[in-house]
C-alpha cells in the first residue's frame, strides 16, 4: 500500500512537471517513431519500478539498521553520554539515565556534573577539560549521587569527536566492585590487626623456609626482630631443634617442612629451640599449616603458629625435682653462694655446684634472665 502511494505520488509530480515543460507547438510523430517512444517509455517506467523497488528495500534496511543501532545504543550494559566543552548533556542513552536515576527527557540540556558526588565535582570537571585539551582518551573513577540514594561508583572513558565540538563518555558501574574492595580493606585491616595483636607467635615461611614475615608476638617468643629473621631460612638462624623427647630434630622433621611435603596441617607439635646468641632454650608447641593458590595442588607457602609453653613445661620438671634440689634451686635463686647453699644443706661446695649444674641442665636454664622469670613464675621471689 505505501510502494503504491510512494508511485501514485511520483506520478503526479512527474505530470506536472512535464505540463511545465510541454512544447507550445506539437509536432507530429510517424507511426513508427510513436511505436518506438512508446517502447522507451514501458522500458523507462520499468526501470523506474526497479529503482523504487530498490529505493524501498534500501530503506526498509536502514530501519531495521536504525532499530538495531537504538537498542545497542539505549540498552547497552553501559552509559553512554555525549557532552559539549561546557559538560551539558547532550544526548544519553537509557542506561546513562538509569545511572543517574532519572527520565532521560529531564536529563537532556542539563549539566552533568550536578549529579556527580561533591567531592568528585572538580576532578570532573577538570578532566573533561583535558579531554578537549588534549584530544586523547582519558579515565577517571567518579560517583553518582542523588539525593537520598547510595553512591554509584563508575568508571569513565571520555573522548573527543573527530570535531573537536561534542565529548563522549561511557560510564562503567563498578559499584559492586568498590564494595568488595571496600569490604577487603576491611577484612585486611582485621587480619592485620588480629596478626599484630594476637598473643600466639605467627611466621609465614616460603618454599624453601625462608621467613617472609612475623608478627609482633614471634618476635617477642623468639627473641629475635622481624629484621633479623625475614629473608632467612630457619635453618641460618643456627637454633638448636630438640623433640619433645630432647632428641635432636633434624629439618626434614620440622612440622613446617612435614607441612609442605605433605600439604596436610601438622597440630600441636612440641619443639624445644635453644638460640645461641641468646644462650636461651624456650619450649614451643606448633601447629603448621600449609597454604594453596587458588588453582594449585601443591602448597606454595606455610604459616606456621605457635605458643610459647616454657614455663609449663619447665613446670613439669620441676616437680618432678627431688625435695634436695627444690632447696638447692631455692637458695640459689635467693642468691646464695655455693658455699652458703653448702653450709645450709650440709654438704661440700663441690656437691653444690654439682647441683647447680644438674638443675640447670633439667630445667634449661642457661642464663641468669631466665632462672629470675622462672623462679618469679613457681613464686620463689
Amino acid at each position: 500500500m505505501e510502494k503504491n502511494r510512494s508511485a501514485e505520488g511520483l506520478r503526479r509530480r512527474a505530470e506536472k512537471q512535464l505540463q511545465k515543460s510541454k512544447p507550445k507547438v506539437a509536432v507530429p510523430l510517424t507511426q513508427e517513431e510513436m511505436q518506438r517512444f512508446i517502447q522507451e517509455l514501458e522500458v523507462y517506467q520499468i526501470e523506474l519500478e526497479m529503482q523504487n523497488d530498490e529505493l524501498h528495500q534500501a530503506r526498509l534496511e536502514l530501519e531495521r539498521s536504525l532499530s538495531r543501532y537504538t537498542d545497542l545504543y539505549d540498552f547497552a550494559p553501559v552509559g553512554y553520554f555525549t557532552l559539549n566543552r561546557n559538560g551539558v548533556i547532550l544526548n544519553v542513552n537509557l542506561t546513562g539515565a538509569r545511572m543517574l536515576r532519572l527520565e532521560r527527557s529531564l536529563i537532556l540540556n542539563q549539566y552533568l556534573d550536578q549529579y556527580i558526588d561533591a567531592k568528585y565535582r572538580n576532578e570532573f570537571l577538570s578532566f573533561v577539560e583535558k579531554v578537549f585539551l588534549d584530544h586523547n582518551q582519558e579515565t577517571i573513577e567518579i560517583a553518582l549521587k542523588k539525593e537520598g540514594q547510595p553512591e554509584l561508583y563508575v568508571h569513565t572513558e571520555a573522548m573527543v569527536s573527530e570535531d573537536r565540538q561534542v565529548c563522549r563518555l561511557v560510564l562503567v558501574d563498578i559499584s559492586a566492585q568498590k564494595k568488595a574492595e571496600v569490604e577487603l580493606q576491611e577484612r585486611e585491616w582485621q587480619y592485620r590487626t588480629l596478626f599484630e595483636t594476637m598473643s600466639q607467635g605467627v611466621v609465614y615461611l616460603d618454599l624453601e623456609g625462608t621467613i617472609i614475615m612475623a608478627n609482633p608476638a614471634a618476635e617477642k617468643i623468639l627473641g629475635m626482630p622481624i629484621e633479623q629473621m625475614q629473608g632467612r631460612r630457619l635453618q641460618d638462624l643456627h637454633w638448636v631443634t630438640v623433640d619433645e623427647k630432647e632428641l635432636d630434630l633434624p629439618v626434614e622433621l620440622h612440622p613446617y617442612m612435614v607441612a609442605l611435603r605433605t600439604g596436610e596441617t601438622v597440630n600441636n607439635v612440641v619443639v624445644g629451640l635453644h638460640s645461641p646468641q641468646t644462650g636461651r632454650y624456650i619450649w614451643l608447641n606448633v601447629t603448621a599449616v600449609p597454604q594453596f593458590l587458588a588453582d594449585g595442588n601443591r602448597p606454595n607457602q606455610v604459616v606456621i603458629t605457635f605458643d610459647d609453653i616454657t614455663y609449663q613445661k619447665r613446670m613439669v620438671t620441676y616437680n618432678k625435682l627431688t625435695s634436695r634440689e627444690k632447696e638447692v634451686f631455692k637458695l640459689l635463686v635467693k642468691g646464695h653462694s655455693r658455699q652458703t647453699i653448702a653450709e645450709i644443706l650440709k654438704f661440700s661446695p663441690k656437691t653444690a655446684d654439682k647441683h647447680k649444674e644438674n638443675l640447670m641442665v633439667k630445667l634449661k636454664l642457661f642464663n641468669k634472665e631466665d632462672i629470675l622469670e622462672f623462679a618469679t613464675f613457681i613464686r620463689l621471689i
